[in-house]
Parts: C-alpha cells; structure tokens; sequence
C-alpha cells in the first residue's frame, strides 16, 4: 500500500513541475506567473517532503 502511495506522490511531483513550465510559458503577466509559480513550487515542495516519512 505504502508504495501505491509513492507513486502517486511521485506523479503528482511530476505533474507540478510540468504544469509550472507550461503556465510560466503561457502566462504574459511577470507577477501572475510569481504567484502561480511560488503556489506551484510550494505543493512540490510539499508533496517531496512528505514523501521521505
């Protein structure tokens, strides 16, 4: 079970970092693409430190 969970976490790791390159490449407004990026960058962040308990 602990590494279905792993998986996911990974893939939502992924996902993140994807989604971030893609908006920042999207996204003509410097300071809306901060914000997105700095939310973006805090759930990664988040998912890949729960992820080493």
């Amino acid at each position: 079970m602990a590494s279905k969970d792993q998986s996911r976490r990974d893939i939502g790791i992924v996902i993140c970092i994807i989604l971030g390159l893609v908006l920042g490449g999207l996204i003509k407004r410097v300071t809306l693409g901060l914000v997105i990026g700095l939310g973006l960058g805090l759930l990664a962040s988040g998912l890949y430190a729960g992820r080493k308990k």
